[in-house]
């Protein structure tokens, strides 16, 4: 396998510093399928129950039971693909192959789920979201297994997952500037919304996967004398620094989830803004989130990534519960809420990541495996759980108080107080417990130089 002498290993000092950056072409080619990632997993998550649940009319119950027996069945699919990923060997490198392979199975899925016609029942929804979710779980895996290789060094991994945190955010910017635009143009049904986000990514992802394909070169992976096994995927959960990185992001997840599965319900039927106006919101969200992106960048090279992440999950909390105060109908507030949150959403999901990346480093130094793939895929199948039980509960408990999502529909005051109460207090609950949970991380980039010498003496970089 070759390596391009940029991204190849030398013998630089143990420092905080790099000896050489990666170059910003390659980060920005690292980062372009982050583009068409999120124009897929934002609607899948904002848009996609709703749409089954209301427009083609399959109920808040079942969908939200499908939505969360598939994340949490495709759990044990990460696994299976991260050990088999760090098993991998090619003449074009170990992620590279399985980046490629993501691309046919996301459009395919794509293009089923988001161009549904009315009859369509659930065992479309099911089998169309299964693939729809494998396809996510080896893109992901690799694209963040991929970073990790080309960014060794703990201030370049920051930078590399802030480049992929402001494609991200590109992506879901024209996602949910689509809504707005078809609107103006008198297309404003939910099927039009969701075609043209399904032409979004079928037309990005192979466009950008190929831009990462001619452009990023892994480095060469060091076959460990032992090779991982499920036992050792196991075995991580029980690793103090994994597991505490791991419940994190679970929480941050799951408050994430929250909010996303019921931001067209909460914006809708608590704060009378329209269906075409809510991707206004999400804009400012994710144009503030994408011009920070760089302080956080900045921050958690100053303070420590850990430190930042803190600052970040205590403000997303406290942005959360300013939305339920802000009076119904006024959209120049919620957008200004909208930017507010954006503030820190960019670092609660770049940093997890980034932190996980260093952990990979002192689990190789403690046990000379590479593990990359597996501990990827457990922080990505943390995420899910907390996806999973969003969608699954948070729709449960409002079938249960009796919501009706179908348009023009009329709900009962009990049922608006919980929309309310799961929106707000607890999203922002989930962000305070990740805050509490990371402060204790002991990861440092003096401690992570120290890391990088010794697997350099060692002969495992």
């Amino acid at each position: 396998m070759s390596v391009s002498p940029v991204l190849a290993a030398g013998d630089e000092p143990a420092t905080t510093r790099p000896a050489s950056r990666v170059p910003r072409h390659v980060l920005a080619a690292l980062a372009a399928p982050g583009i068409p990632q999120s124009a897929m997993s934002l609607p899948l998550v904002v848009y996609l129950p709703q749409f089954y649940s209301g427009d083609l009319g399959l109920g808040l119950g079942l969908v939200g039971s499908i939505f969360m027996v598939i994340r949490l069945l495709d759990i044990a699919f990460d696994p299976f693909v991260g050990t088999f990923m760090d098993a991998t060997r090619t003449r074009f490198g170990t992620y590279r192959p399985w980046l490629m392979a993501s691309v046919p199975m996301v459009m395919a899925s794509i293009a089923m789920l988001f161009m549904a016609k009315p009859g369509v029942g659930p065992v479309h929804l099911t089998a169309w979201l299964s693939l729809a979710y494998a396809g996510w779980s080896i893109l992901s895996l690799s694209l963040v297994a991929l970073a990790a290789n080309v960014a060794r060094d703990y201030d370049e991994r920051t930078r590399a997952y802030s480049w992929w945190q402001a494609a991200f955010m590109v992506g879901m910017i024209a996602a949910m500037l689509l809504p707005k635009g078809l609107a103006a143009l008198g297309h404003a049904s939910s099927g039009d919304r969701m075609q043209a986000m399904a032409w979004l990514v079928l037309l990005l992802m192979p466009l950008m996967v190929l831009v990462t394909m001619a452009v990023v070169r892994e480095r060469s992976v060091i076959k460990a004398e032992v090779p991982s096994t499920w036992r050792d995927y196991f075995g991580l959960m029980r690793v103090a620094t994994v597991r505490r990185v791991l419940l994190t992001e679970g929480l941050l997840g799951l408050a994430g989830g929250c909010t996303s599965t019921l931001t067209v319900f909460f914006f809708s039927w608590l704060k009378a803004i329209a269906p075409a106006d809510i991707g206004l919101i999400l804009v400012a969200n994710f144009v503030v989130g994408l011009l920070l992106t760089p302080l956080w960048s900045a921050l958690a090279t100053r303070f420590s990534k850990h430190r930042a992440l803190i600052v970040a999950a205590v403000g997303y909390a406290v942005v959360q519960l300013l939305f339920l105060v802000v009076p119904a109908g006024n959209l120049g507030l919620m957008v200004a809420c909208g930017a507010a949150s954006g503030a820190f959403y960019g670092a609660t999901n770049m940093l997890p990541r980034a932190i996980l990346a260093d952990v990979g480093d002192l689990e190789r130094l403690n046990t000379g495996k590479e593990r990359s793939g597996l501990l990827f895929a457990l922080l990505i199948g943390i995420a899910k759980v907390g996806q999973a039980l969003s969608v699954g509960l948070m729709f449960y408990v409002l079938d249960l108080v009796g919501f009706n999502p179908a348009p023009g529909a009329t709900n009962p005051p009990l049922a608006l107080a919980v929309l309310m109460g799961l929106y707000g207090g607890l999203a922002a609950a989930l962000s305070l417990g990740a805050a509490l949970l990371i402060r204790r991380h002991p990861i440092t980039a003096e401690r992570h130089a120290d890391i990088l010498r010794q697997l350099r003496e060692r002969g495992l970089t």
